[in-house]
Protein backbone atom coordinates (compact mmCIF):
# COMPACT_ATOMS: atom_id res chain seq x y z
CA UNK A 1 0.00 0.00 0.00
CA UNK A 2 1.78 3.22 -1.29
CA UNK A 3 2.00 5.17 1.99
CA UNK A 4 0.34 8.61 0.90
CA UNK A 5 -3.19 7.83 1.36
CA UNK A 6 -5.46 10.06 0.59
CA UNK A 7 -7.39 12.14 2.93
CA UNK A 8 -10.01 14.60 2.18
CA UNK A 9 -7.72 17.70 2.87
CA UNK A 10 -4.95 15.67 0.19
CA UNK A 11 -8.20 15.66 -1.92
CA UNK A 12 -9.61 18.73 -1.64
CA UNK A 13 -6.36 20.69 -2.46
CA UNK A 14 -6.10 18.56 -5.47
CA UNK A 15 -9.27 19.25 -6.56
CA UNK A 16 -9.27 23.46 -6.13
CA UNK A 17 -5.55 23.28 -8.23
CA UNK A 18 -7.55 21.55 -10.90
CA UNK A 19 -10.74 23.56 -10.94
CA UNK A 20 -8.48 26.71 -11.31
CA UNK A 21 -6.83 25.54 -13.95
CA UNK A 22 -9.82 24.26 -16.13
CA UNK A 23 -11.57 28.20 -15.42
CA UNK A 24 -11.71 30.60 -18.21
CA UNK A 25 -14.14 32.99 -17.34
CA UNK A 26 -14.27 32.60 -13.63
CA UNK A 27 -10.75 33.96 -13.66
CA UNK A 28 -11.41 37.50 -15.58
CA UNK A 29 -14.64 38.82 -13.95
CA UNK A 30 -15.01 40.07 -10.68
CA UNK A 31 -15.08 37.85 -7.71
CA UNK A 32 -16.49 38.22 -4.10
CA UNK A 33 -15.81 36.01 -1.29
CA UNK A 34 -15.27 35.12 2.06
CA UNK A 35 -15.23 32.01 4.79
CA UNK A 36 -18.56 32.36 6.02
CA UNK A 37 -20.57 29.59 5.94
CA UNK A 38 -24.08 29.26 3.62
CA UNK A 39 -26.94 27.23 2.36
CA UNK A 40 -28.17 26.75 -0.60
CA UNK A 41 -30.70 29.42 -1.53
CA UNK A 42 -29.27 31.82 0.71
CA UNK A 43 -29.57 35.82 -0.24
CA UNK A 44 -26.31 37.52 0.60
CA UNK A 45 -25.20 41.25 0.13
CA UNK A 46 -22.08 42.25 -1.46
CA UNK A 47 -20.06 45.47 -2.18
CA UNK A 48 -20.26 46.42 -5.79
CA UNK A 49 -16.70 47.68 -7.63
CA UNK A 50 -16.58 51.25 -5.93
CA UNK A 51 -17.15 54.47 -8.34
CA UNK A 52 -15.96 58.65 -7.54
CA UNK A 53 -17.26 61.40 -9.30
CA UNK A 54 -14.90 64.01 -9.85
CA UNK A 55 -16.10 67.04 -8.41
CA UNK A 56 -15.04 70.75 -8.79
CA UNK A 57 -13.49 72.18 -5.74
CA UNK A 58 -14.77 75.15 -4.48
CA UNK A 59 -13.25 75.95 -1.36
CA UNK A 60 -14.55 72.67 0.62
CA UNK A 61 -14.30 69.12 -0.30
CA UNK A 62 -17.06 66.74 -0.23
CA UNK A 63 -16.75 63.48 0.91
CA UNK A 64 -17.75 59.88 -1.34
CA UNK A 65 -18.04 56.75 0.58
CA UNK A 66 -15.23 54.42 -0.99
CA UNK A 67 -18.12 51.80 -0.12
CA UNK A 68 -21.14 52.94 -1.36
CA UNK A 69 -23.18 50.64 -3.88
CA UNK A 70 -24.43 46.97 -3.29
CA UNK A 71 -26.33 44.76 -4.78
CA UNK A 72 -27.83 41.39 -3.66
CA UNK A 73 -26.83 38.09 -4.84
CA UNK A 74 -28.78 34.55 -4.40
CA UNK A 75 -26.53 31.73 -3.52
CA UNK A 76 -28.40 29.35 -5.38
CA UNK A 77 -25.85 27.53 -7.67
CA UNK A 78 -24.99 24.61 -6.11
CA UNK A 79 -22.74 22.41 -8.02
CA UNK A 80 -21.61 18.42 -7.30
CA UNK A 81 -20.16 15.59 -8.55
CA UNK A 82 -20.48 12.37 -6.82
CA UNK A 83 -18.66 9.16 -7.68
CA UNK A 84 -18.42 5.78 -6.39
CA UNK A 85 -15.05 4.80 -5.08
CA UNK A 86 -13.31 1.95 -4.21
CA UNK A 87 -10.46 0.90 -1.04
CA UNK A 88 -8.18 0.52 -3.77
CA UNK A 89 -8.60 3.87 -5.30
CA UNK A 90 -8.46 5.36 -2.00
CA UNK A 91 -5.03 4.19 -1.61
CA UNK A 92 -3.73 5.30 -4.94
CA UNK A 93 -1.20 8.33 -5.38
CA UNK A 94 -2.06 11.45 -5.76
CA UNK A 95 -1.30 12.12 -9.24
CA UNK A 96 -2.68 8.68 -10.54
CA UNK A 97 -6.07 9.58 -8.44
CA UNK A 98 -6.39 13.23 -10.01
CA UNK A 99 -6.48 11.62 -13.94
CA UNK A 100 -9.14 8.76 -12.34
CA UNK A 101 -11.00 11.09 -10.50
CA UNK A 102 -10.31 14.11 -9.46
CA UNK A 103 -9.77 15.83 -12.85
CA UNK A 104 -12.91 14.73 -14.69
CA UNK A 105 -14.73 15.91 -11.47
CA UNK A 106 -13.49 19.37 -11.41
CA UNK A 107 -14.03 20.07 -15.09
CA UNK A 108 -17.32 19.17 -15.46
CA UNK A 109 -17.69 21.97 -12.20
CA UNK A 110 -15.52 24.27 -14.23
CA UNK A 111 -17.34 24.35 -17.38
CA UNK A 112 -20.90 24.44 -15.00
CA UNK A 113 -19.24 27.73 -13.62
CA UNK A 114 -17.70 28.89 -16.88
CA UNK A 115 -21.49 28.65 -18.70
CA UNK A 116 -23.32 30.06 -16.02
CA UNK A 117 -21.17 33.17 -16.04
CA UNK A 118 -21.26 33.41 -19.73
CA UNK A 119 -25.01 32.53 -19.82
CA UNK A 120 -25.60 35.39 -17.52
CA UNK A 121 -23.44 37.97 -19.64
CA UNK A 122 -25.12 37.07 -22.66
CA UNK A 123 -28.41 37.74 -21.35
CA UNK A 124 -27.43 41.17 -19.92
CA UNK A 125 -25.53 42.16 -22.68
CA UNK A 126 -25.92 46.17 -23.05
CA UNK A 127 -23.91 45.80 -26.67
CA UNK A 128 -24.77 44.02 -29.57
CA UNK A 129 -22.40 43.06 -32.58
CA UNK A 130 -24.14 41.07 -35.32
CA UNK A 131 -20.43 39.32 -36.28
CA UNK A 132 -18.81 39.79 -39.72
CA UNK A 133 -17.57 36.13 -41.23
CA UNK A 134 -16.44 37.80 -44.70
CA UNK A 135 -14.07 40.38 -42.54
CA UNK A 136 -10.70 40.38 -43.36
CA UNK A 137 -9.41 41.76 -39.71
CA UNK A 138 -10.78 41.54 -36.41
CA UNK A 139 -13.26 44.16 -37.00
CA UNK A 140 -15.68 42.81 -34.82
CA UNK A 141 -13.69 43.44 -31.61
CA UNK A 142 -12.86 46.77 -33.07
CA UNK A 143 -16.83 47.84 -33.33
CA UNK A 144 -17.40 46.77 -29.62
CA UNK A 145 -14.64 48.59 -28.42
CA UNK A 146 -15.83 51.87 -30.20
CA UNK A 147 -19.22 50.92 -28.52
CA UNK A 148 -17.08 50.70 -25.02
CA UNK A 149 -15.34 53.76 -25.54
CA UNK A 150 -18.64 55.58 -26.35
CA UNK A 151 -19.96 54.00 -23.10
CA UNK A 152 -17.37 55.19 -21.01
CA UNK A 153 -16.17 51.45 -19.92
CA UNK A 154 -12.23 52.06 -18.85
CA UNK A 155 -9.82 50.47 -20.68
CA UNK A 156 -7.84 48.62 -18.23
CA UNK A 157 -9.63 45.10 -17.40
CA UNK A 158 -11.55 44.76 -20.60
CA UNK A 159 -12.23 41.02 -22.07
CA UNK A 160 -13.37 39.15 -24.69
CA UNK A 161 -13.94 35.20 -24.83
CA UNK A 162 -14.45 34.24 -27.74
CA UNK A 163 -16.38 30.93 -28.95
CA UNK A 164 -13.98 28.78 -31.51
CA UNK A 165 -15.54 30.29 -34.26
CA UNK A 166 -14.49 33.71 -33.83
CA UNK A 167 -11.01 33.04 -32.49
CA UNK A 168 -10.46 31.04 -35.99
CA UNK A 169 -11.92 33.83 -38.05
CA UNK A 170 -10.12 36.58 -36.16
CA UNK A 171 -6.74 34.36 -35.96
CA UNK A 172 -6.60 33.97 -39.52
CA UNK A 173 -6.83 37.73 -40.56
CA UNK A 174 -3.66 39.40 -40.82
CA UNK A 175 -4.12 41.64 -37.81
CA UNK A 176 -4.55 39.12 -35.49
CA UNK A 177 -1.83 37.12 -36.37
CA UNK A 178 0.50 39.77 -36.50
CA UNK A 179 -0.59 40.18 -32.51
CA UNK A 180 -0.67 36.51 -31.90
CA UNK A 181 2.46 36.08 -33.17
CA UNK A 182 4.16 38.79 -31.30
CA UNK A 183 5.40 38.84 -27.84
CA UNK A 184 6.20 35.79 -26.25
CA UNK A 185 5.08 32.52 -26.84
CA UNK A 186 2.43 32.90 -23.91
CA UNK A 187 0.07 34.73 -27.14
CA UNK A 188 -1.75 31.67 -28.13
CA UNK A 189 -1.00 29.57 -24.95
CA UNK A 190 -4.19 27.79 -23.84
CA UNK A 191 -6.87 30.13 -23.67
CA UNK A 192 -4.79 33.61 -23.85
CA UNK A 193 -4.72 34.85 -27.72
CA UNK A 194 -3.69 38.61 -26.59
CA UNK A 195 -4.50 42.46 -26.92
CA UNK A 196 -6.65 43.24 -29.40
CA UNK A 197 -8.53 46.80 -29.51
CA UNK A 198 -8.34 47.49 -26.25
CA UNK A 199 -9.45 43.73 -25.14
CA UNK A 200 -7.74 40.84 -23.76
CA UNK A 201 -8.82 38.33 -25.54
CA UNK A 202 -9.58 34.64 -25.02
CA UNK A 203 -10.99 31.35 -26.57
CA UNK A 204 -13.85 29.68 -24.00
CA UNK A 205 -15.26 26.35 -25.47
CA UNK A 206 -18.17 27.05 -23.21
CA UNK A 207 -19.37 29.50 -25.28
CA UNK A 208 -22.64 29.03 -27.02
CA UNK A 209 -23.58 28.45 -30.57
CA UNK A 210 -26.14 26.45 -32.15
CA UNK A 211 -26.36 22.57 -33.71
CA UNK A 212 -25.90 22.78 -37.56
CA UNK A 213 -29.41 22.55 -38.08
CA UNK A 214 -31.42 24.68 -35.42
CA UNK A 215 -35.50 24.45 -35.20
CA UNK A 216 -37.04 27.56 -37.24
CA UNK A 217 -38.33 29.05 -34.04
CA UNK A 218 -36.65 32.64 -33.24
CA UNK A 219 -38.75 33.32 -30.44
CA UNK A 220 -40.56 31.74 -27.46
CA UNK A 221 -41.58 32.17 -24.03
CA UNK A 222 -40.92 29.54 -21.45
CA UNK A 223 -42.81 27.70 -18.58
CA UNK A 224 -41.55 25.14 -16.58
CA UNK A 225 -41.64 23.21 -13.05
CA UNK A 226 -38.70 23.41 -11.10
CA UNK A 227 -36.78 19.76 -11.04
CA UNK A 228 -38.15 18.83 -13.95
CA UNK A 229 -36.80 18.46 -17.47
CA UNK A 230 -39.61 19.53 -19.76
CA UNK A 231 -40.65 22.74 -20.70
CA UNK A 232 -43.53 24.51 -22.50
CA UNK A 233 -43.43 26.85 -25.28
CA UNK A 234 -45.44 29.81 -25.96
CA UNK A 235 -45.31 32.85 -28.50
CA UNK A 236 -43.64 30.62 -30.79
CA UNK A 237 -42.59 32.31 -33.90
CA UNK A 238 -44.30 30.97 -36.23
CA UNK A 239 -47.34 29.50 -35.03
CA UNK A 240 -46.41 26.30 -36.73
CA UNK A 241 -42.31 27.01 -35.91
CA UNK A 242 -39.93 24.16 -35.12
CA UNK A 243 -37.34 23.25 -32.27
CA UNK A 244 -34.80 20.65 -32.91
CA UNK A 245 -32.85 18.48 -30.61
CA UNK A 246 -29.24 20.56 -29.61
CA UNK A 247 -31.29 23.92 -29.89
CA UNK A 248 -30.76 25.77 -26.60
CA UNK A 249 -31.80 28.95 -25.00
CA UNK A 250 -31.14 30.85 -22.18
CA UNK A 251 -33.75 31.94 -19.11
CA UNK A 252 -32.81 33.49 -15.97
CA UNK A 253 -28.67 33.40 -16.70
CA UNK A 254 -29.36 29.39 -17.26
CA UNK A 255 -28.76 27.27 -20.21
CA UNK A 256 -30.73 25.04 -20.97
CA UNK A 257 -30.71 22.55 -24.21
CA UNK A 258 -33.38 20.75 -26.04
CA UNK A 259 -33.29 17.15 -26.44
CA UNK A 260 -36.23 16.40 -29.16
CA UNK A 261 -37.35 17.95 -31.79
CA UNK A 262 -40.84 19.33 -31.71
CA UNK A 263 -43.43 21.69 -33.86
CA UNK A 264 -45.95 24.23 -32.78
CA UNK A 265 -49.61 24.39 -32.62
CA UNK A 266 -50.83 27.25 -33.13
CA UNK A 267 -47.55 28.93 -31.56
CA UNK A 268 -47.26 26.36 -28.33
CA UNK A 269 -45.50 23.62 -27.50
CA UNK A 270 -47.22 21.92 -24.71
CA UNK A 271 -44.00 19.91 -23.57
CA UNK A 272 -40.53 18.94 -24.89
CA UNK A 273 -37.89 17.81 -23.41
CA UNK A 274 -34.45 19.59 -21.93
CA UNK A 275 -30.84 18.07 -21.09
CA UNK A 276 -31.30 18.92 -16.98
CA UNK A 277 -33.75 19.67 -14.64
CA UNK A 278 -35.15 23.04 -14.30
CA UNK A 279 -33.38 25.23 -11.68
CA UNK A 280 -36.76 27.42 -10.82
CA UNK A 281 -40.29 27.74 -11.40
CA UNK A 282 -41.41 30.25 -13.85
CA UNK A 283 -44.35 31.07 -16.05
CA UNK A 284 -44.34 32.81 -19.63
CA UNK A 285 -40.68 34.24 -19.58
CA UNK A 286 -39.26 35.29 -22.22
CA UNK A 287 -36.14 32.83 -23.39
CA UNK A 288 -32.94 33.99 -25.57
CA UNK A 289 -32.10 31.93 -27.87
CA UNK A 290 -28.63 30.75 -29.18
CA UNK A 291 -28.63 30.53 -33.36
CA UNK A 292 -25.98 30.85 -33.91
CA UNK A 293 -21.84 31.38 -32.37
CA UNK A 294 -21.90 34.17 -29.19
CA UNK A 295 -18.85 35.37 -27.88
CA UNK A 296 -18.61 37.90 -24.66
CA UNK A 297 -16.88 41.35 -23.96
CA UNK A 298 -16.92 42.68 -20.58
CA UNK A 299 -14.93 44.81 -18.11
CA UNK A 300 -14.11 42.82 -15.29
CA UNK A 301 -16.50 44.91 -12.89
CA UNK A 302 -19.47 43.85 -15.13
CA UNK A 303 -20.12 40.55 -13.71
CA UNK A 304 -19.69 39.34 -10.25
CA UNK A 305 -19.12 35.50 -8.91
CA UNK A 306 -20.07 35.20 -5.59
CA UNK A 307 -18.26 32.46 -3.27
CA UNK A 308 -18.97 31.38 -0.19
CA UNK A 309 -17.81 27.93 1.79
CA UNK A 310 -20.69 25.29 2.12
CA UNK A 311 -20.90 23.87 5.92
CA UNK A 312 -19.21 20.28 6.58
CA UNK A 313 -22.07 18.26 6.87
CA UNK A 314 -22.75 16.96 10.51
CA UNK A 315 -21.40 13.47 11.61
CA UNK A 316 -19.09 13.35 8.36
CA UNK A 317 -15.73 12.91 9.80
CA UNK A 318 -14.34 12.37 6.09
CA UNK A 319 -14.82 15.68 4.96
CA UNK A 320 -12.40 18.99 4.06
CA UNK A 321 -13.27 22.45 2.25
CA UNK A 322 -10.15 23.73 0.58
CA UNK A 323 -10.21 27.53 -0.49
CA UNK A 324 -7.95 29.84 -1.90
CA UNK A 325 -7.73 32.83 -5.09
CA UNK A 326 -11.77 33.60 -4.22
CA UNK A 327 -12.98 29.89 -4.71
CA UNK A 328 -13.74 27.32 -1.91
CA UNK A 329 -14.05 23.23 -2.66
CA UNK A 330 -15.73 21.16 -0.72
CA UNK A 331 -15.04 17.26 -0.42
CA UNK A 332 -16.61 14.49 1.35
CA UNK A 333 -15.76 10.98 1.69
CA UNK A 334 -19.14 9.12 3.04
CA UNK A 335 -20.26 5.58 3.22
CA UNK A 336 -23.59 4.69 1.21
CA UNK A 337 -25.60 2.34 3.30
CA UNK A 338 -28.41 2.32 0.82
CA UNK A 339 -26.23 0.85 -2.30
CA UNK A 340 -23.19 -0.46 0.06
CA UNK A 341 -20.50 1.47 -1.34
CA UNK A 342 -18.30 4.24 -0.54
CA UNK A 343 -18.38 7.94 -2.58
CA UNK A 344 -16.38 10.59 -3.18
CA UNK A 345 -17.99 13.95 -3.32
CA UNK A 346 -16.74 17.50 -4.97
CA UNK A 347 -18.89 20.70 -4.89
CA UNK A 348 -19.09 24.31 -4.85
CA UNK A 349 -21.95 26.62 -3.88
CA UNK A 350 -21.64 30.10 -5.94
CA UNK A 351 -23.97 33.03 -7.53
CA UNK A 352 -23.57 35.34 -10.28
CA UNK A 353 -24.81 38.89 -10.70
CA UNK A 354 -24.36 41.42 -13.09
CA UNK A 355 -23.31 44.43 -11.74
CA UNK A 356 -23.20 47.23 -14.81
CA UNK A 357 -24.98 45.97 -17.83
CA UNK A 358 -22.95 48.96 -19.50
CA UNK A 359 -19.40 46.86 -19.37
CA UNK A 360 -20.77 44.34 -21.09
CA UNK A 361 -21.38 43.62 -24.89
CA UNK A 362 -21.49 40.34 -26.68
CA UNK A 363 -20.90 39.27 -30.76
CA UNK A 364 -23.17 37.12 -32.20
CA UNK A 365 -23.23 35.15 -35.89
Amino acid sequence: MPNNFLTPQIIANEALMVLQANLVMANLVHKDYSKEFVKVGDTITVRKPAKFIAKNFTGETSNQDATEGSVLVKMDRFRDVTVPVTSKELTLNIKDFSTQIVTPAMQAIAQAIDEDLIAVGLEHAKHIVKGNARATKPEDIGNMAKLFDVAKVPLANRRVVMHPTHKYRYVMSDNMSKVSESGSEKALRDAEIGKVYSFDTYMDQNCPDAPVATGTATAYKVTAKKGEETVKLTDVDAATGTVKKGDSFIVEGYKYTIVEEATAVGGTIETVKIDQPLHADFTTVDALLIKEPNSLAFHRNGIALVTRNLSLPMGASKAYIASANGLGVRVVIDYDTKHKQDTISFDIIYGIKELDEEMIGKIKG
